[in-house]
């Protein structure tokens, strides 16, 4: 294994946040941060036709830099990612880094735009490009953020499953009732129920686009009903994941290191 003062350890620690120069981490991650802001806000400008085709060498550009610059940092994640003791084998551990989730999302950010070089106007490149967004995540703040939050979702996943199911019947129910109610006086709007789903949803979720809505009393007054509550129920799984975050941190709080043996202590105890 490589020793900590060589290039290859220095990576691997920067990009795990862990360098033992905070301010290269910081730097890093601060250019990281950048480039992939620009780079959505660049796909997004390229939709403005005139601005596009008047800044169009800018653009592309920018687009060849920042494939190049991705592709470097994907290409030395590899290299690096046989210090991390789940991919110590030189081969088999790079290709396991390779199919994880946050490799594959960074080669798709990368892909499409080496195989249709010189086609960087074509949509469906563009929608793949805003995958990049999401190598925001390499960030060891945000990825650390997002590992808590699973963790609590995990720790949460029976009381999800059961509010899940909860808010399928409720909904079944309110787009049912709302069918016999208005059938008759909107045969198409509210032709069956599957067709009322569509309703369901969006008043339940309190949205109401209003391209469908009940004209009948009995109708209206289900709807009123079911919009109260869409607003209290529909905010249950967010209660029950602030409840896990919050269960989450007072366990980080009663933990404690030992700085002789690197075990884990109770406050409690």
């Amino acid at each position: 294994m490589s020793q900590p003062h060589t290039l290859k350890h220095r990576l691997h620690l920067m990009f795990a946040g862990q360098h033992l120069n905070s301010r290269a981490t910081a730097i890093f991650n601060l250019v990281l941060a950048g480039i992939i802001i620009l780079n959505v806000l660049a796909m997004m400008l390229e939709t403005m036709d005139e601005l596009y085709l008047a800044w169009k060498p800018v653009f592309r550009g920018f687009e060849g830099f920042s494939i190049v610059f991705f592709l470097t940092e994907y290409i030395l994640r590899i290299w690096v990612a046989d210090l991390t003791p789940r991919y110590q084998k030189p081969i088999i551990g790079r290709l396991r880094y390779m199919l994880s989730p946050m490799a594959l999302i960074d080669l798709l950010a990368i892909l499409p735009s080496l195989i249709f070089v010189g086609s960087t106007d074509l949509r469906f490149l563009r929608a793949v490009r805003l995958f990049r967004i999401v190598r925001l995540l390499h960030l060891p703040h945000l990825n650390e953020a997002m590992h808590s939050i699973w963790q609590a979702a995990r720790s949460k996943r029976a009381e999800f499953l059961i509010a899940g199911v909860i808010m399928f019947v409720l909904l079944l129910i309110c787009s049912s009732l709302v069918y016999f109610a208005e059938h008759n006086a909107q045969p198409k709007a509210f032709s069956s129920i599957p067709a009322a789903l569509w309703w369901g949803i969006m008043t339940l979720t309190t949205v109401g686009y209003g391209d469908i809505y009940p004209i009948t009393l009995a109708g209206k007054i289900l709807a009123a009903i079911f919009a109260a509550l869409g607003i209290g129920f529909f905010a249950l799984p967010s209660a029950i994941l602030a409840s896990a975050m919050i269960e989450q941190s007072r366990k980080k709080d009663l933990q404690l290191t030992c700085p002789h043996c690197g075990n884990k202590l109770d406050r409690r105890n």
